[in-house]
C-alpha cells in the first residue's frame, strides 16, 4: 500500500474532530508562526560507524514544563520527538504517558505500533518534523489548553510487518491538527486530526 502526503500512513490514525475542546479563534487565514522550525533530534541520524547506535528516548524539554504558551510549543515539539522515537524502537511507553486517554488519533497510533513490533514487524524512516503554523488558546474556566494547526513533513517510510510484507509511504507533507491541555503539572496531548 502506497500512500503519499499522508502523516499518518499507519502509525497515527488521526481521525478526531476538534470537538472535546472549543477554540478561540479568529477568522483570518493561518499565517506562518515566527518560532523556529523543530527538528529531530540526533537519535534518529544513521550512525557514523559500522554499529548502529540506540536511539535514545527524547527527554522533556524544560520549557515544556511550564503551563504557558512557550510550555504548549515545547510539549508539542517534544511529542512528536516521541512518536519518531517509538516509530524506529516501538517502544511505546513514553508516547502512551503523554497522550490524553481519550485522544483517538493518539491511541490509534499507540496501538498500530504496539501491535505492528508485537507482530515481529518494525518501521524504517518516517521521521516527521512539525511547524506551528497557528497556536490558539483554549477558553475555559480553569483550563489551560491549546489547539494549534501544524504542518507536519515526513521522510519516506517503510513499514515490514512480522509476515515478511512492506508497505511504503513517500515522502511528503501533511496539516495536522493538535490539542494539549495542563493538568496535574504536565501536558497531554488530546486530539490529533489529520486536516
Amino acid at each position: 500500500m502506497r500512500t503519499t502526503s499522508r502523516v499518518a500512513a499507519l502509525t497515527l490514525s488521526l481521525s478526531v474532530a476538534l470537538a472535546t475542546l472549543t477554540a478561540c479563534s479568529d477568522d483570518d487565514p493561518p499565517a506562518a508562526d515566527p518560532s523556529p522550525t523543530w527538528s529531530p533530534t540526533g537519535t534518529m541520524e544513521s550512525p557514523t560507524t559500522s554499529s548502529a547506535a540506540a536511539p535514545v528516548e527524547p527527554e522533556l524539554p524544560v520549557e515544556a514544563t511550564e503551563a504557558s504558551e512557550a510550555g504548549a510549543r515545547a510539549f508539542i515539539a517534544y511529542y512528536w520527538e516521541l512518536i519518531n522515537y517509538a516509530q524506529v524502537t516501538g517502544d511505546v511507553k513514553g508516547l502512551r504517558a503523554a497522550s490524553g486517554k481519550s485522544c483517538e488519533g493518539c491511541n490509534a497510533g499507540l496501538e498500530a505500533i504496539r501491535s505492528l513490533y508485537e507482530g515481529g514487524g518494525h518501521i524504517q524512516g518516517g521521521q516527521y518534523t512539525p511547524v506551528v503554523v497557528k497556536l490558539n488558546r483554549l477558553q475555559g474556566k480553569g483550563l489551560t489548553a491549546f489547539e494549534a494547526l501544524l504542518t507536519v513533513t515526513n521522510v519516506e517510510q517503510v513499514v515490514l510487518d512480522g509476515d515478511g510484507s512492506e508497505h511504503r509511504s513517500a515522502a511528503g507533507s501533511a496539516s495536522v491538527a493538535v490539542a494539549c491541555q495542563w493538568s496535574a503539572g504536565t501536558w497531554h496531548m488530546e486530539v490529533m486530526d489529520q486536516q
